[in-house]
């Protein structure tokens, strides 16, 4: 589990305890258990400070504001996904910086395991040459019901993949497991890194009925 997972987690529990305990509160205040259910909200000494202090409610909005700009920022952030756009393949700034496209390293992965599975026998140095039209999986050798795909994320210096692959009912799980860490390795040799941890996730749909 991720570092931000786990936030997330304890973040949305303390949330979810303050709003309970608050609606708790409400449901006992108008039912009287907690005083005259018609009783003012806000305490005589409240609204006595807050008269006597002109900038009592214009701080109050001030904090209300911020923590809606703090939850919205959450919100954004939600929708952002660890995805990265590029791999850094020279580690030593001092001999300067070597990019490569994250999509274009992870189509050259989706076309070797797609061939792979189909008893091709696939290169990466075409796959990973700027301009070469990648399958991503979908090619004429891709059977019915089969798709492949690959992500990378974490940082561009140490990267981890992600691969989601959709097998037909009729298809060997342990073999396609086979290829596709076949592929995983022969993509971790092209990019000289000596670790690329991956995620491989298989699903089966019916093809036959």
């Amino acid at each position: 589990m991720s570092h931000r997972s786990t936030a997330n987690r304890v973040g949305l529990g303390i949330v979810g305890l303050v709003l309970t305990v608050a609606g708790a509160a409400a449901l006992a205040r108008g039912l009287g258990l907690l005083g005259a259910p018609h009783a003012p909200v806000i305490s005589g000494q409240v609204a006595a400070y807050a008269a006597g202090n002109a900038w009592f409610w214009p701080a109050l909005a001030i904090v209300a504001l911020v923590i809606e700009l703090l939850a919205l920022r959450w919100l954004l952030g939600q929708a952002r996904t660890d995805t990265i756009r590029h791999l850094d393949l020279e580690t030593d700034t001092r001999h300067g910086a070597t990019r490569l496209s994250a999509r274009a390293a992870a189509s050259a992965l989706e076309d070797d395991a797609s061939e792979s599975m189909h008893g091709g026998q696939p290169t990466y140095r075409e796959r990973l040459t700027p301009g070469h039209r990648a399958t991503s999986g979908r090619g004429p050798r891709a059977t019915r019901g089969e798709r492949v795909r690959a992500t990378l994320n974490g940082a561009p210096s140490a990267p981890g993949l992600a691969v989601a692959v959709v097998l037909p009912d009729e298809a060997d799980p342990a073999a396609a497991r086979h290829d596709i860490q076949g592929a995983v390795t022969r993509l971790r040799q092209s990019l000289e890194t000596e670790r690329l941890p991956a995620v491989v996730r298989l699903h089966t749909v019916r093809t036959h009925f």
